[in-house]
């Protein structure tokens, strides 16, 4: 008996891995969907909303993250390298946290509405999560890269789209003479809007060379 249940501890148990990683993707489309919203907010209350109700989900993505870290600790062999886990595990973590801290600070800067840039980055932000999402299903296809090439290419496209409306609307911002109190507090939501585009495109860099490595 105790043969077998050192048998099952040693050998792979893919399935645990790949479920979820998958319950994370799940926890970006869902906190991609709600954080769309601030696209057509037009109150602060409205903002506030989006902000309260992606922290629960923001919360539920640590306690999975705490289940693949602890998985990735107890099992002997895992069926791809640990450290990569732990890698696709914190990047599409980040992805969560940084949708959430970004309603966060639309919130705590108390904007009515998003400036069309603004708007033009949370469009941006959800189809880049979306990409992710999708590409992070395709793990347990971990030896076929082909399998997230049209999502890596997708979120590079929308990462250089992001990039450029960013730098035009910190552009606009210096030259139309707005206050500057209001000028830090649009430059720091701009950032934030940017920061999260990025760690989309980071955590999708991560599939991308865990599958190009394994592949």
């Amino acid at each position: 008996m105790w043969i077998d249940r050192l048998v099952r501890f040693l050998l792979p148990r893919q399935d645990q891995f790949f479920t979820l990683l998958e319950q994370l993707a799940d926890k970006i489309d869902t906190a991609a969907s709600v954080f769309g919203e601030l696209r057509t907010a037009t109150t602060l209350s409205q903002i506030e909303s989006v902000a309260s109700r992606l922290k629960p989900i923001e919360t539920d993505a640590d306690g999975v993250c705490q289940r693949l870290y602890e998985a990735i600790d107890r099992t002997f062999v895992t069926p791809i390298d640990r450290e990569d886990l732990a890698r696709l595990t914190k990047g599409l973590d980040n992805v969560v946290d940084g949708v959430e801290h970004t309603a966060a600070f639309a919130a705590l800067f108390r904007f009515d509405t998003l400036t069309p840039p603004m708007q033009e980055l949370v469009r941006i932000t959800v189809a880049t999560a979306g990409e992710v999402a999708r590409a992070a299903r395709q793990l347990r296809k971990f030896a076929d890269p082909e399998s997230v090439k049209g999502s890596t290419l997708a979120v590079h496209l929308l990462e250089n789209e992001a990039d450029a409306v960013y730098r035009g609307a910190i552009a606009s911002l210096f030259s139309n003479g707005v206050s500057p109190i209001e000028l830090i507090r649009q430059k720091d939501m701009l950032y934030s809007l940017e920061e999260v585009v990025d760690q989309c495109e980071d955590a999708m860099d991560t599939i991308r060379s865990v599958m190009v490595k394994n592949g």
